[in-house]
């Protein structure tokens, strides 16, 4: 009798292993069955997403906004569960936003190097290039990408690039994202740095992700975005 137990137990631990990758992560499933139906923006949700054990509120909450041409989420770490939306969530500290993800109609504007930077050099076949007097801000582009760095202190934005190109080149550089032009700019620490990511598609939309946190979780989040209906 235990080891049918055990083996049925085994059996489904293995089914939910697969099936997770394509789900919605669970603090969102309720939002999502309604979202799409209070916007025209193609709704990508996070089907990954790595609560942060080390910080003292460790639940991830949502506020969720829908409008015809738009959508926000705005991810809140708490000291315990909440449904979305809950009115408790309307007013809270600035140290409890960890991150956001909208959708919207529009365009984005090309960023372009600043004139006064130099060329510093040249990292997995991406060509960096910095701020001479201040030399903690980095500017670099690779296919449609560009990327800001800019370090606290000493090298953190050359740590902050290193971290960034690791974690894009295990997603491929997001190649599995429909992406027109992209903008990555990250502030502060590497491993509790202020990730910025926006990229707009062929069709006319334009996504943004942000959070607060390691680089690495940053990206693995939007490599993992998918399309809800």
């Amino acid at each position: 009798m235990k080891k049918l137990f055990l083996l049925s137990l085994i059996g489904i631990l293995f089914l939910t292993a697969f099936s997770k990758p394509n789900e919605v992560v669970t603090f969102l499933r309720s939002t999502a069955k309604g979202l799409p139906e209070n916007t025209n923006v193609p709704v990508l949700l996070p089907t990954y997403w790595k609560e942060q054990s080390k910080k003292p509120k460790k639940h991830t909450a949502v506020k969720v906004k829908a409008y015809e041409n738009g959508y926000v989420i705005y991810f809140l770490s708490m000291d315990k569960h909440y449904r979305a939306n809950d009115p408790a969530l309307f007013h809270p500290r600035e140290s409890s936003k960890i991150g956001e993800l909208s959708g919207n109609v529009g365009t984005m504007t090309p960023g372009e190097r600043p004139s006064d930077f130099v060329f510093y050099k040249k990292k997995d076949g991406v060509m960096l290039w910095i701020q001479p007097w201040i030399r903690s801000i980095i500017y670099a582009k690779r296919g449609p990408w560009i990327m800001h760095f800019d370090g606290d202190k000493g090298d953190e934005p050359y740590q902050q690039a290193d971290e960034l190109f690791k974690a894009m080149k295990k997603a491929d550089w997001l190649k599995s994202k429909v992406i027109h032009d992209g903008h990555i700019s990250i502030l502060g620490t590497r491993r509790e740095a202020y990730t910025s990511i926006s990229w707009e598609t062929s069709d006319g939309f334009v996504y943004h992700f942000s959070y607060k946190g390691p680089i690495k979780e940053a990206v693995k989040i939007v490599d993992r975005l998918k399309y809800v209906r």
